[in-house]
């Protein structure tokens, strides 16, 4: 069985603290449990405001309120002033989760100040998450 968030248009900006990236769209809820392969995808859009300075996003997927160990990944860098990088990352892993868990996508923006991140999902890249049933615990 799959389960699959449907293509969303959001542009989120990214604070320095983990928060749900777009609540309404890009949550999954566990119909029963089992052993889940549970896989994302997060378009980044970094503006390195200042020159010679680093800025990444930052994404994970929570279980509840809680980072789901392993579900990390990190897109981002610096260079000259005003610099604009574009990334999309993403992780597949393996998790026992229970029937109702909910899976949600979290991101930050992690770097200097004077730099900034959004995590964008439209026509030219998407932001989703998915999770497949792989086997009874």
């Amino acid at each position: 069985m799959w389960v699959q968030i449907g293509p969303l248009d959001i542009n989120q900006s990214l604070t320095t603290a983990y928060a749900q990236v777009h609540p309404s769209g890009l949550t999954i809820t566990i119909p029963f449990p089992g052993v889940w392969e549970l896989s994302y995808q997060a378009r980044s859009v970094i503006n390195s405001g200042a020159a010679n300075t680093n800025y990444w996003a930052s994404t994970v997927l929570y279980k509840g309120q809680t980072p789901i160990d392993g579900s990390q990944a990190l897109a981002g860098g610096g260079g000259p002033a005003n610099l604009i990088l574009q990334s999309t990352a993403g992780q597949t892993i393996l998790v026992d989760l229970e029937a109702n868990d909910v899976v949600s996508l979290y991101a930050k923006g992690i770097g200097s100040q004077g730099n900034n991140a959004s995590i964008l999902s439209n026509a030219d890249g998407r932001t989703t998450i998915a999770a497949h049933w792989v086997s009874a615990v």
